[in-house]
């Protein structure tokens, strides 16, 4: 572990805890656990070092590590009333190991010395799951105050675990190999990458960044970025990407793709589509993407208010089915496209390209327009 010492980190080791002496009577053990509850109580009676950083705050720092054997899970659960860094790692190792710092601003140290026994760390394995549990009490001395306290905690674990994670107000970084990851949040950020088999994030008022995951991959949020590169979802599963008010970015992607958000754009590049079932909706939320490869996938784009610009290479193979509200206007590029003179009428094109092996359905609802190039 570190500190902060003159800017440095600094190696040290932690006081054990003093025993009162059996002598004393309970009335004075009574009257000692008294003081702590008033915060009284100074660093040095809690056994704890307290690390000086400067500009009112203060940081104390613990070491845990376990043999890995027979553990296969990480279940990780944190309060609603504490924030800060969460880093999950996986290495090539038979053991557990975890390092937590617990920074405060306080208004004095003895002050800090006793907001450190509010934060507590639990760590119990229950057959293949290690459970991991930051907890506070509700009503915590620096809520509602200018003060505050946050946790920073580093946890590293053996290769292809599987990960769960509940807590709020943190912001995870969480680096495989994972075998699945499940993460429910709110009001922070959530970075994962490399996962082989399951990923399940879920938050509101949560950056998202997913990378290098497999399989079948659901991403949730508002209100905040949310990115994908690297996916391949599941041959029989379209990778599931929600949001409401933020963007969808997604980046080197190769199958089939559910995307939904509104009043924020909808932006995919370097997308090799599979099979059926891919689907972009948005409300007032502009879409362009940019397919590499199509083959005999089938595309569904569903907008409303908004621009669609697809770009797709010169020599797909893709029936069409295009239609804009009134107003709207349809432009194709870089496209040999077979239409029936039969079935042209204003707002609407439908026809052929190539022999017609794949599918791209778009519908744009009330001003919006609609651009079909090839490159």
């Amino acid at each position: 572990m570190r500190n902060f010492t003159n800017g440095m980190y600094r190696p040290h080791m932690m006081r054990p805890a003093p025993r009162l002496p059996s002598r004393f009577p309970a009335i004075v053990a009574a009257s000692l656990a008294i003081a702590v509850a008033g915060l009284a109580v100074p660093a040095c009676a809690q056994g704890v070092k307290i690390q000086r950083l400067g500009g009112g705050r203060y940081m104390t720092e613990m070491v845990r590590q376990i043999s890995a054997r027979g553990l296969s899970q990480l279940s990780l659960t944190g309060p609603s009333n504490l924030g800060g860094n969460i880093t999950v790692i996986a290495r090539p190792t038979d053991s557990v190991r975890m390092e937590m710092v617990k920074i405060f601003k306080a208004p004095s140290e003895e002050m800090a010395a006793a907001w450190e026994q509010e934060i507590t760390f639990d760590l119990s394995p229950s057959g293949s799951i290690l459970q991991v549990e930051v907890r506070t009490r509700r009503g915590a001395p620096w809520e509602g105050t200018n003060w505050s306290a946050r946790v920073e905690l580093t946890v590293t674990v053996p290769f292809n675990w599987d990960l769960d994670i509940k807590a709020r107000f943190f912001e995870f970084d969480l680096a495989g190999p994972f075998s699945s990851a499940s993460v429910h949040t709110e009001f922070g950020r959530v970075k994962l990458e490399k996962v082989a088999k399951r990923t399940d994030v879920t938050g509101s008022y949560t950056g998202i960044e997913l990378a290098d995951v497999r399989g079948e991959i659901t991403a949730r949020t508002s209100y905040a970025d949310l990115e994908v590169s690297g996916a391949i979802p599941a041959a029989d599963k379209a990778a599931r990407l929600e949001n409401s008010f933020g963007p969808i970015t997604v980046r080197e992607f190769a199958g089939a793709i559910d995307a939904e958000t509104r009043n924020a754009p909808i932006s995919l590049s370097e997308v090799v589509l599979v099979g059926s079932g891919s689907s972009l909706r948005g409300a007032n939320a502009p879409i362009e993407a940019e397919i590499l490869e199509f083959g005999d996938a089938q595309l569904e784009i569903r907008n409303g208010n908004a621009p669609v610009t697809l770009k797709v290479p010169r020599s797909v193979s893709a029936r069409l089915n295009l239609s804009v509200g009134g107003g709207g206007l349809i432009h194709t590029d870089g496209l040999t496209i077979q239409t029936r003179v039969d079935l042209l009428r204003t707002g609407h094109l439908e026809g052929v390209c190539g022999s017609g092996q794949g599918l791209i359905d778009i519908d744009v609802t009330g001003f919006g327009q609609i651009e079909l190039a090839g490159k």
